[in-house]
């Protein structure tokens, strides 16, 4: 699976105290996006051309594959949201369609035989 979303342009997180601090920048304004680890989970990410996040929380679990992706949002500064993936999105969330799209194809790439191993 590893290989999967380094193909895909993603990025393992790695975690200081189950935290993870991001900035992406989008027409010069910086972004933070704040991530928790989730236990149990390998989570990976991906800066949009947006400068949003796309990150999926793995999990394999006995021959199966659990997952979780979303895109994260913080608001205000103070409250994390997580959005769900969103078909046909269209601007300014575009990245939820991409998010989807991406979901799609790793939902067919851990169907196929062999690809429930990290």
């Amino acid at each position: 699976m590893i290989r999967w979303f380094a193909a895909q342009g993603f990025t393992r997180a790695r975690f200081e105290h189950g935290k993870l601090r991001i900035t992406t920048e989008k027409m010069g304004e910086t972004i933070v996006f704040k991530l928790k680890e989730r236990p149990g989970y390998d989570t990976f990410f991906k800066e949009t051309g947006e400068g949003a996040l796309i990150v999926f929380e793995v999990k394999a679990d006995g021959g199966r594959v659990v997952w979780d992706g979303y895109c994260p949002l913080l608001l205000f500064g103070l409250w994390s949201r997580k959005l769900a993936f969103k078909a046909g999105a269209r601007a300014p969330f575009r990245y939820r369609d991409e998010g989807h799209r991406l979901a799609m194809a790793f939902s067919t790439y851990v169907q196929s035989p062999g690809n429930t191993r990290p």
